[in-house]
Order: C-alpha cells, then structure tokens, then sequence
C-alpha cells in the first residue's frame, strides 16, 4: 500500500502543479486580453469581434483546468461544514463513511461526465461546431472541460481508495475535519 500511497501523491503533485499553473496563467492572460479589450472600446471605440468569446471562453477553461485541483486539496464538492458537525458529536465512523462515499460519489459523477463528453467532442468536430463570433472551433473548449473532469475522475477514485485505507486502519477516529472556508 506504500507504493500506492507513494504513486498516489506523485500523480497528485504533477496534477496541481501542472493544471494549477496552467489554469493561472490562462485566468492571467485573459484577464489582461479582457483589461486592454475594455481600454479599446471606451478609449479607441474598436474592438475584435471576436474577444467576447475568447474572453468568456479561456475564463471558464481556466476554471475547468483548475477543478482537479481543488479536488486534490479535498476542497471541491465536499460538505466539509456536515462533516465537522458529524465529528464533533462524535460520529467518527459515520464521518470516515461518508468521506469514502463522497470520493466514490466524485470519481463516478465526473467520470460518467468525462465519458459522455468523449461524444460531444467528436460530434463537435464533425459538425464544425463554431463560438457565436464564428471566430474558434468549440471542440477544444469541450476537450479541457473533460480533461479538467476526467483528472477529478482519477483525483476522486484515488481519494476513494486512501478513504477506505484510513477506514480500515481507524484513522477516522483520531482524524481532525478541516474547517469549511467557504460557510
């Protein structure tokens, strides 16, 4: 189990490391295309026709790149709130349950989304599928949403697996729940 704890965070580490960094520099360098298509409609009155799209877009890209990520710090679809309030009556056992439920829960809702997005995509492209300014082809869009998804899918089911690793070990009883940031 070791060495599948030790593959585990490897493949966690590139995966917040890559798609972080890449979801930051894509939000970076739309937000800047954004700020100077802002500066050339109010001060040039020119725009491009098609940056609305672009804009809207790479922003939710950014955001799909970054859903694995979230998920690798257990900070995306978690009821963390539920859960310290479980811990702190002391329904440890319930607690350490419903963590190797929500992982399952993940790993299969994204993965079921990733798969059917898999026929999206070549629907996409053999139609030729286009942005509302005619401008980009929607099929990669399309493609990081299931990248995005499909690295949640892997983040999920690995999670699921340490789950039940510290369920059988009894680790939910000594475990502190996280704070919920977001309540």
């Amino acid at each position: 189990m070791n060495k599948f704890f030790k593959i585990s965070n490897f493949i966690k580490q590139k995966i917040e490391l890559f798609m972080g960094t890449a979801s930051a520099y894509l939000m970076i360098a739309v937000t800047l295309f954004a700020l100077a298509e802002i500066i050339r409609r109010y001060i040039f009155g020119v725009v491009y026709e098609w940056g609305q799209d672009a804009v809207i877009y790479a922003m939710v890209s950014s955001v799909a790149l970054y859903i694995c990520v979230t998920q690798v710090k257990r900070g995306h679809l978690v009821m963390s709130a539920v859960l310290q309030l479980l811990s702190a009556k002391g329904f440890h056992r319930t607690v350490g349950a419903s963590q190797i439920f929500i992982s399952l829960f993940v790993s299969i809702f994204t993965g079921s989304l990733t798969y059917t997005a898999i026929s999206t995509i070549e629907y996409s492209i053999h139609i030729g599928e286009r942005t509302e300014s005619l401008y980009f082809y929607m099929w990669p869009f399309y493609f990081i949403l299931a990248l995005g998804m499909g690295l949640m899918c892997l983040v999920g089911f690995i999670q699921f697996i340490e789950d039940i690793d510290s369920y059988i070990k009894g680790e939910h009883f000594t475990k502190k729940i996280e704070a919920a940031t977001d309540v």
